[in-house]
């Protein structure tokens, strides 16, 4: 029989990108979306193509993303995120893939844009996050942020790429970033990492240098420095955040 395919996919208020995302998922024979409490037309979009939509509390990417993989129910497990598409000679390959597979889960390259151009410096550019596996052959970590698939199993890699529209805006990057530092500190704080006053200054210095010169963010023009601007002080919230909170309870402690 032909394998069957699961597309697995997380939301909150994606009412905007969700659309097109579904729109190039019609290869899938099931489309499971867990929904975070969304007060947009989020639901209703993600129903009209027959997705089977499911309620959850946010306990974090990695909790989410892994709760929507248990409840795929075919062979094979696609997960993407809203801001992302499947084009037409993805789709193609990834149903001759499953058809014949040689590795029970691959990776997919990714394309990334910032701001509307296609970006692909910064470490950007290759990118291919594992995606397609079999349905008990993965999972996905429990990470809060910054999330990713684990298998023990040989992984393959696709040929064709994905498009991923990750930041449309300085608005909406700046949301992401103070997301992403809030669930960062919460996940940093259940480490026992010193963190210091220096250390939101020091760890932004040096995501800022990584991002710009190591990874050659400057080749990317003003985005690119945009780019790296904006992960340096993602880092150094993530810190401070778990200073300032440290802080607070030594003070009660007294």
């Amino acid at each position: 029989m032909k394998p069957t395919i699961s597309a697995v996919i997380i939301t909150r208020n994606e009412a905007e990108m969700l659309p097109g995302l579904l729109e190039s998922l019609h290869f899938c024979d099931e489309i499971v979306v867990v929904d975070s409490h969304s007060d947009d037309a989020t639901r209703d979009i993600a129903a009209s193509f027959n997705a089977r939509v499911i309620a959850r509390d946010f306990n974090g990417f990695g909790d989410q993303k892994e709760f929507a993989r248990t409840q795929a129910k075919c062979d094979w497990v696609l997960s993407l995120d809203a801001d992302e598409r499947v084009p037409a000679m993805l789709a193609e390959e990834i149903l001759s893939t499953v058809a014949a597979a040689e590795y029970d889960a691959y990776r997919i390259p990714r394309l990334s844009f910032f701001l509307g151009k296609p970006f692909r410096h910064s470490g950007w550019w290759p990118d291919a996050p594992l995606r397609l596996f079999r349905r008990d052959a993965a999972r996905f970590n429990s990470k809060m942020v910054h999330e990713f698939v684990e298998t023990d199993r040989p992984t393959g890699t696709l040929s064709n790429h994905m498009d991923h529209f990750t930041v449309r805006s300085l608005e909406q990057a700046l949301a992401k970033a103070h997301l992403y530092s809030a669930l960062g500190a919460q996940q940093l704080k259940k480490t026992d990492r010193s963190v210091s006053l220096l250390s939101p200054f020091a760890h932004a210095l040096g995501a800022f240098v990584k991002t710009y010169l190591i990874k050659r963010g400057f080749l990317g023009g003003v985005e690119g420095f945009v780019n790296a601007w904006i992960h340096g002080q993602t880092v150094f919230w993530k810190y401070m955040l778990v200073y300032a909170d440290r802080r607070s309870e030594k003070r009660r402690q007294r």
